[in-house]
């Protein structure tokens, strides 16, 4: 007896769902990778600069921030594109079964779309502390003192 079309669609809904889910992992565990790898960062680039606190530090942590931003939306936008496969997978479904009472609509996503949305407010935020404190830095309020201590 060969599968019914309702457990072909339950089996591509179940392996979407599951890669769907690694997608999402992803994106949370890029935020915590990148938190981990912005105080390293400038303790590298501080040290390179001879123990001075200098611009070279703000610019670095920036950089990491945006590549992370960058690299995580791209798998926000394979994660929605994965969503919206699923979408369609349950409208098949729900047209074969007349009564099924809710089918998710499917969102469109573009890559800036995946760049700016909810989930990546976190780089934003990061962003807007790293610019202030290099603002503060140009202008003198935040200061090198001296050498960093060893």
């Amino acid at each position: 007896m060969s599968p019914t079309e309702d457990e072909l669609d339950k089996d591509q809904l179940d392996q979407l769902h599951a890669a769907t889910l690694k997608a999402s992992d992803a994106c949370f565990e890029m935020k915590k990778l990148c938190a981990t790898v912005l105080v390293p960062t400038g303790t590298l680039v501080a040290l390179l600069s001879d123990r001075i606190l200098n611009a070279a530090v703000f610019v670095a942590a920036i950089a990491v921030v945006i590549t992370f931003w960058m690299a995580d939306s791209v798998a926000y936008y394979y994660q929605r594109r994965l969503r919206n496969v699923m979408d369609t997978i349950w409208s098949r479904r729900a047209q074969r079964c007349n009564d099924y009472p809710h089918v998710p609509a499917a969102k469109h996503i573009r890559p800036l779309r995946a760049l700016f949305n909810g989930s990546m407010s976190y780089y934003f935020v990061l962003l807007l502390v790293l610019a202030v404190a290099f603002a503060l830095y140009g202008m003198g309020v935040i200061a090198p003192v001296g050498r960093i201590s060893p």
